[in-house]
């Protein structure tokens, strides 16, 4: 194993992201450091997920720079990246979600003799998007080394714009935190669906509300539900809608059926979910895609629906069958274990990438 000294830049928010690569890198065996710009704003860029002391002031002070990507923090972020790159020499930069990084930084960071890669969970060209969003993040495309798309309509846009030192680097689980838990007790999370996820307004409520207007057992968690025109009737079946952080995948392995609703807005073909759940031997659910049908098969490794009436039937026939339930949910564990889906595995895919960068 070449010794590769790795350098992991990103926000830092949640465990699931940038974190997972720096663990998976460090397990690998490689010497990994972080850079994080979380910390530049004080955390008032996300006052209701961190304590502050309250002032108004510094709270707009950071907002607008992290929103519009302007003023002294952000150049500040750019210039201690490129002080640590200095006095570290990493062989490897690995950029998540480059927001803030400026492209002026990254062709600095190259002649230094570093090669810089870039990842991106999120859709960049998606119409949706703000264009001051991903206006740092566009401008840098041609001066990385090697990009990963999360996502394979991304691909063509790269190409579509020139840039075609890109390839494919799906979503992961993580092994610690996504698992079968075996003879699980009866307690809260206990159900026949569930449903974890953020609102989007894409029909998923329209979806889940037939589920209950037929008595199906259903759990909701997570984010933005108070939009949806059907919150005060969600509400009133199932109480408040919140997210779930530390029991996501108890209550993942405590339903017969997890649901999986596709972001519209990032264009997904296929999401996290989709490997988290079959962790847990819980049959997934999901709206169907050639993709995703392609990673897990249909009514074998998991099930699939077109539209709420098909995904209705399938509910109803699965709770009346459940060794076949069982069954498929099996099957999608081991096609999961089998595919290798593991946060190292992406890793390696990293690596991998940055060997054949080298011999070029």
């Amino acid at each position: 194993m070449d010794k590769i000294k790795v350098l992991i830049v990103a926000d830092w928010h949640g465990k699931i992201y940038a974190q997972a690569f720096y663990d998976g890198f460090k397990s690998l065996g490689y010497d990994t450091y972080k850079f994080s710009w979380k910390e530049y704003f004080k955390h008032y860029q996300y006052t209701n997920r961190y304590e502050t002391d309250d002032n108004k002031l510094k709270s707009l002070y950071y907002k607008i720079q992290n929103k519009f990507l302007v003023g002294p923090v952000i150049w500040k972020i750019n210039n201690d990246l490129i002080k640590q790159c200095k006095e570290m020499k990493p062989n490897l930069v690995f950029i998540y979600r480059g927001t803030h990084i400026y492209p002026e930084t990254i062709k600095t960071i190259k002649d230094m003799g570093s090669k810089v890669f870039g990842y991106n969970n999120d859709d960049p060209f998606s119409l949706e998007c703000k264009s001051y969003m991903w206006r740092y993040y566009k401008k840098s495309i041609p001066y990385y080394n090697h990009i990963f798309s999360y996502r394979n309509k991304n691909i063509d846009d790269y190409k579509s714009i020139g840039y075609d030192k890109v390839s494919i680097l799906r979503s992961y689980y993580l092994e610690k935190s996504n698992f079968y838990i075996k003879n699980i007790e009866n307690h809260k999370y206990k159900c026949d669906v569930i449903f974890i996820g953020h609102f989007e307004d894409d029909g998923r409520d329209d979806t889940i509300k037939l589920l209950l207007d037929n008595n199906i057992d259903i759990k909701i968690f997570g984010t933005e539900w108070e939009k949806s025109k059907f919150y005060n009737f969600f509400i009133n079946k199932l109480g408040i809608i919140k997210p779930l952080y530390n029991d996501y995948n108890l209550a993942l392995n405590s339903a017969k059926i997890a649901l999986v609703f596709l972001s519209k807005l990032n264009n997904d073909t296929y999401t996290r979910r989709c490997f988290e759940i079959p962790a847990t031997r819980t049959m997934m659910m999901s709206e169907y895609t050639y993709d995703l049908n392609s990673m897990f098969k249909e009514a074998k490794e998991a099930e699939y629906f077109r539209n709420k009436d098909e995904l209705l039937q399938k509910v109803k026939f699965y709770l009346a069958n459940e060794d076949k339930l069982n069954e498929i949910g099996i099957n999608g564990y081991k096609r999961l274990m089998n595919d290798g889906h593991e946060v190292l595995e992406r890793c390696r895919e990293i690596v991998e990438v940055y060997n054949n960068e080298c011999t070029k």
